[in-house]
């Protein structure tokens, strides 16, 4: 199973590399310009990770490259690898699935490292950010695409 992953991670890492960022991009557009419409302000993860680092403000920009870091390479990585472990393939269904478990993660983990109320506190915020992570995982699966994983046999 290591060997499948790392065959599925290595064999073609501008397939990842380029949808990382592109699934990135748009999730930053979501958090940064319509979040401000729908909120009245922006969603800040890098504040969120300093929270959770114990980090005060003068060390945003450290959880802005965190942020993505985790956006660029490490959360398309975990995508191909639940792939190669699944045997399933890419595309926007799993790709999604991919957003709402990576926001899984932000909602209830990250949230309860910085202190925070679980979920957002179950208001707007919660929904912002879930669409936001639907979007990145959409956009990573579109353009990761559905062909099959290489994989070791």
């Amino acid at each position: 199973m290591i060997s499948n992953i790392i065959t599925a991670i290595t064999a073609q890492p501008g397939r990842w590399i380029k949808a990382g960022i592109a699934a990135t991009v748009v999730l930053t557009i979501f958090m940064e310009g319509i979040a401000r419409i729908v909120l009245g302000g922006p969603l800040k993860p890098a504040g969120l990770i300093c929270q959770a680092l114990g980090w005060d403000s003068s060390m945003l920009w450290a959880g802005e490259v965190i942020h993505y870091a985790l956006g660029f390479i490490f959360f398309p990585i975990g995508y191909v690898a639940a792939l190669a472990v699944t045997k399933k393939q890419g595309g926007v269904v799993t790709g999604m699935i991919w957003g709402v478990i990576l926001w899984l993660g932000a909602a209830t983990v990250m949230m309860a490292l910085a202190g925070q109320p679980l979920f957002f506190g179950f208001g707007k915020t919660m929904v912002a950010s879930l669409v936001a992570h639907i979007a990145y995982g959409a956009v990573l699966g579109v353009l990761f695409g559905s062909a099959p994983l290489r994989t070791a046999q």
